[in-house]
This record gives structure tokens, C-alpha cells and sequence, in this order.
């Protein structure tokens, strides 16, 4: 009799085992299923944190161009007298400077007499030196010159008239852009205009 009992209790350990076998694996399932999400959140999460980065980094590239040629302009080391600002509009600005002091503003290299313009319909910026437009960043959503005197108070009705040109001392640059996935990004600085 012992036999028996003893081949009765082993086929319930079987039992339970397969019983114990399916639960593991609708466990383990679980959380395999569990673990695959976390790693293609982590996944795109780490893309779109990327491409931002890019991103913020295009448009830091582009604000510190346009400082460094705002800050110039109006440069006049011979005293010649010109137009530092020859056009001030909302989505436009054109600075000129004579950087080699060779009493004229139309060099291409350095550049003297240089062109912004933001194109609401495609979302790109161009800078123009004389030679051409050429984009140098994509994908904004919009991007305003705002002009302001040296006490800080704004020059309105844009384009600014040739009066109200001669008394830009801070240029307010807004961008507001979108990477690829769809991600927005700000930026805004206020540049100085050292010469006027």
C-alpha cells in the first residue's frame, strides 16, 4: 500500500508543477511585456531628447552669429557715415559695418553689409552677405526682430523710418522652432549694438 500512496502524491507534485510552470510564465510574460515598454519609452525618449539638442544647438550656432554681427554694426573706423541699419522690419534686418576700414561697406570678406530675413511661409531663416541667400535654419515656427532705444523703450511701426532706425541700440531676437519630432523650442536673447 505504501507504493501506492507514495505514486499517488508523486503525480500530484506533477500536477502542481505544471500548474506552478503556467503561472511562472504568464508572470514572466508579464513582465517581459512590462520591460519592452520601459525600454521603447527610454528608447524614444532618448531620440527626442537628442534631436532637441540638435536642435537647441542649430539655433545657439545662429544667435551667436547674429550677435557677433549685430554687436558690429555700425562700425566706422573712417568716419565715412552710413546707414548702420538699413532696413528694420519685424522679420528682417540688414546691418551694415566696415570692418577692414577701407571706407566703404560692401566686402564680402569680412563681411560688411549682411541680410536677415525670416520666411513665415517655409519656416527658414537666410543671411545674405552680398553673394546670396542661404538658409541656415530650418524648421521655425517663428522668429521676430524686436528694436529698442538706449533707455529700452520699443521702437514700434515697423519697418522703422530712417529717424527711428538711427536710434536702435538693443536688437530683440525671438526664435521659436519644432525638431523633427515635433518637439518646440525657444530661444530669445537681446543683443547690444555697441556702434551708434
Amino acid at each position: 500500500m505504501r507504493k501506492s500512496v507514495s505514486n499517488s502524491q508523486g503525480l500530484d507534485r506533477r500536477g502542481m508543477t505544471l500548474v506552478e510552470m503556467m503561472v511562472s510564465l504568464a508572470i514572466f510574460g508579464v513582465v517581459m511585456g512590462v520591460v519592452f515598454s520601459f525600454m521603447t519609452g527610454s528608447s524614444n525618449s532618448y531620440t527626442d531628447t537628442r534631436e532637441r539638442v540638435h536642435y537647441q544647438q542649430s539655433i545657439r550656432a545662429v544667435i551667436s552669429l547674429l550677435t557677433r554681427e549685430i554687436r558690429s554694426t555700425g562700425c566706422d573706423p573712417m568716419n565715412i557715415g552710413f546707414d548702420r541699419i538699413s532696413l528694420a522690419d519685424d522679420n528682417q534686418i540688414r546691418c551694415r559695418m566696415d570692418l577692414n576700414g577701407d571706407a566703404d561697406t560692401s566686402d564680402t570678406g569680412p563681411d560688411e553689409d549682411i541680410t536677415y530675413i525670416f520666411d513665415p511661409g517655409t519656416g527658414e531663416l537666410s543671411r545674405n552677405d552680398g553673394t546670396g541667400a542661404l538658409v541656415i535654419l530650418r524648421g521655425l515656427t517663428n522668429l521676430g526682430f524686436t528694436y529698442l532705444d538706449a533707455d529700452g523703450n520699443v521702437l514700434a511701426g515697423t519697418p522703422l523710418n530712417v529717424t527711428d532706425r538711427a536710434l536702435v541700440r538693443y536688437v530683440q531676437v525671438n526664435i521659436a522652432g519644432e525638431s523633427e519630432r515635433g518637439e518646440p523650442v525657444d530661444y530669445s536673447t537681446r543683443i547690444f549694438v555697441r556702434n551708434g
